[in-house]
């Protein structure tokens, strides 16, 4: 009897009601699009300066010119998968009418200057050389390089069908001009004429 009356004083002794402690998580963040800056040497022109109309060969036999090379940085605020399509702003002036062929202008009212292509290599994601993928569907195969096309998204790839996430995107694009010949140009060049190419480069981000 005396064991079972002291615990009876003991537990009589604590409150009826102990507090417990508590602590508050708390999860925030947001969901947002980032925002991205591009940016290259000279704003993207890629200035071949005074061609000789003399390189304008007969018929329509063509004259390929040498590559220019730009580096090209697509800056990120926040780690993204980045990917973009291409339009060529001078559609239907390509002397040979190709999907990775973009358009140089018009010349003698209706011929074609002729057409260039621009390939895409040295690909980096966060300084880290990255694979590069073309695909006009929904699968795609990684590759050291590609060609830029009027029918495919384009991007930097981690592998076959797998995008490559980060922050700072960089990939040299090459373009290569073609003259067309005279008979394609309508006519042999009798005034100073202009390469008139360009292309709009639509970029897309992935959260």
């Amino acid at each position: 009897m005396l064991a079972c009356a002291l615990a009876t004083s003991l537990f009589g002794a604590l409150p009826a009601h102990a507090a417990a402690p508590s602590a508050s998580l708390y999860v925030r963040g947001s969901i947002g699009v980032p925002g991205c800056n591009v940016s290259t040497a000279n704003d993207g022109v890629y200035d071949f300066g005074r061609i000789a109309s003399s390189l304008i060969k007969p018929g329509t036999a063509t004259t390929t010119l040498d590559s220019m090379e730009k580096s090209w940085t697509v800056s990120c605020d926040a780690q993204t998968f980045l990917g973009f399509t291409v339009i060529d702003n001078r559609s239907g002036t390509a002397s040979l009418d190709r999907v990775n062929n973009f358009g140089l202008g018009n010349v003698n009212e209706t011929g074609k200057i002729g057409y260039y292509t621009v390939q895409m290599k040295d690909g980096a994601v966060d300084g880290k050389s990255s694979y590069l993928y073309a695909t006009p569907g929904t699968s795609s195969t990684a590759s050291p390089s590609v060609y830029l096309g009027t029918n495919a998204q384009l991007g930097w790839a981690a592998g076959s069908n797998t995008q490559k996430a980060g922050k700072v995107f960089t990939a040299t694009l090459a373009v290569t001009p073609t003259l067309a010949g005279s008979t394609t140009m309508g006519g042999p060049i009798t005034d100073e004429v202009s390469l008139d190419g360009s292309l709009t480069l639509n970029f897309a981000f992935g959260l």
